[in-house]
């Protein structure tokens, strides 16, 4: 353990705020249990109590410094398979692909702590408890999974402390929807159990580069569309909804609910963690240029690359996305996010011509084409005719538009630029 941590324990000793009653033990990971079967052994009755929970979902009690509570400690081989990739696909992956995903310099897949929650209520708050927590972690030659489990409300008081400990020694965090649900949830419960929370990290919320990139193809982004349209991994009929899961801790906490209910919730919080790694991989490979994107994804890709400031790259995506037999829809944002980007970057004549290809595929949609077009006249080639003729085709497709202030803006903005340039070609300019 690091002096800077020993010595915060001796602080929070000191205080009173940690017990010496029993030294926390984390169980070795070479010892770890290997995955488990996709289905339970066999049914337990409700109210079986720990030894049979312990039994079906190989969990083994741990001291904590506050109490006991659960811990299940799984070790999956590198060459362990989700779908179509391996976990030790992410770590082949260059240190560019890290940085790309992560935009932090030092953030390093080999050192970050993938980390899910299940509680007590979907809403948050702060009497949402975390009852469960689960971690994953590169380790030597696996990728080791541990669950920390309260049993009841207050065994969560009496893991948090090793949880702390655990993510103060790793570089890094990786999540999906982390930052507005598990991240913010789990430093509150820290807080409240007199828990120092763990030093600010790099953290990577997957859901946000995955909703840039896919979510024009595959509309919903949540994780089990990523697990099956992405990963093409699908899980076993062990797994359960997230909305039943407070509910079956609920009914266990009292002793009411059924033990095989808590393993689909470990099994469901299990495969959380093991998914991350391949979707990780799955979007840093793409960023990073080492997976081919699939063809409607480019515009997303290319927009993904300007807002690392990537220009070379996302003109590149651009055209390969304009090549490619995109929809409608996505060929005209391609060719909107080309045009603009050339534009930014003085290519004036280079943009005139997407534009010009805009307006001739996808009329009448839309008049910003028109209006650059009429621009770009007007200002840098001084066809006035050429550009009246673009302001008057925008005025009537604008004039078409149902009645409101977008209609209104629209049409005061070109009847302007039609007055501008009628009064210049009746000047002779």
């Amino acid at each position: 353990m690091s002096s800077d941590i020993q010595a915060r324990l001796k602080r929070l000793r000191k205080a009173g705020r940690l017990s010496h009653r029993k030294k926390p033990r984390i169980p070795d990971a070479k010892k770890a249990s290997p995955p488990p079967a996709s289905t339970p052994a066999h049914d337990a009755p409700a109210g079986a109590g720990v030894a049979c929970l312990t039994e079906l979902a190989g969990m083994e009690e741990v001291a904590g410094e506050q109490g006991d509570y659960l811990l299940r400690t799984v070790r999956y081989p590198l060459t362990h398979q989700q779908g179509a990739t391996c976990l030790n696909d992410l770590l082949a992956l260059p240190e560019d692909a890290a940085f790309r995903l992560a935009e932090h310099p030092d953030f390093d897949f080999r050192s970050a702590i993938f980390l899910d929650t299940e509680t007590s209520g979907l809403a948050g708050g702060a009497g949402t408890i975390v009852f469960l927590t689960g971690v994953g972690v590169f380790e030597e030659d696996g990728y080791v999974v541990r669950q920390f489990f309260a049993r009841n409300p207050a065994e969560e008081q009496a893991y948090l402390p090793d949880l702390a400990r655990f993510i103060d020694e790793r570089g890094g965090l990786i999540t999906f929807n982390g930052r507005a649900f598990d991240w913010p949830l789990l430093r509150t419960r820290f807080i409240l159990s007199g828990v120092d929370p763990p030093n600010e990290q790099p953290h990577v919320d997957l859901l946000h580069p995955a909703r840039r990139l896919w979510r024009a193809r595959l509309g919903a982004c949540n994780f089990g569309n990523l697990e099956q349209r992405i990963l093409g991994f699908y899980r076993s009929g062990l797994d359960i909804p997230s909305w039943m899961i407070p509910g079956m801790w609920f009914n266990f906490a009292r002793g009411q609910g059924n033990v095989r209910e808590m393993e689909s919730v470990l099994y469901h919080n299990l495969e959380d963690i093991v998914s991350m790694a391949p979707l990780a991989h799955a979007i840093a490979g793409v960023l990073s240029g080492q997976l081919p994107p699939h063809p409607n994804d480019l515009p997303a890709l290319a927009k993904a690359w300007q807002r690392a400031g990537d220009a070379a790259n996302a003109e590149r995506a651009y055209r390969q996305a304009l090549d490619a037999p995109l929809p409608p829809v996505l060929r005209a944002q391609a060719l909107r996010e080309l045009a603009l980007l050339l534009k930014r970057s003085g290519r004036l004549q280079e943009a005139a011509g997407f534009w010009q290809t805009w307006v001739m595929m996808h009329r009448p949609q839309d008049v910003e084409p028109l209006i650059e077009l009429a621009k770009y006249h007007e200002w840098h080639t001084g066809d006035l005719a050429q550009a009246r003729a673009h302001t008057l085709e925008a005025l009537a497709l604008a004039t078409a538009w149902r009645a409101g202030q977008r209609r209104r803006d629209a049409l005061a903005e070109l009847q302007h630029r039609l007055s501008r340039l009628e009064r210049k070609l009746n000047s002779g300019q």
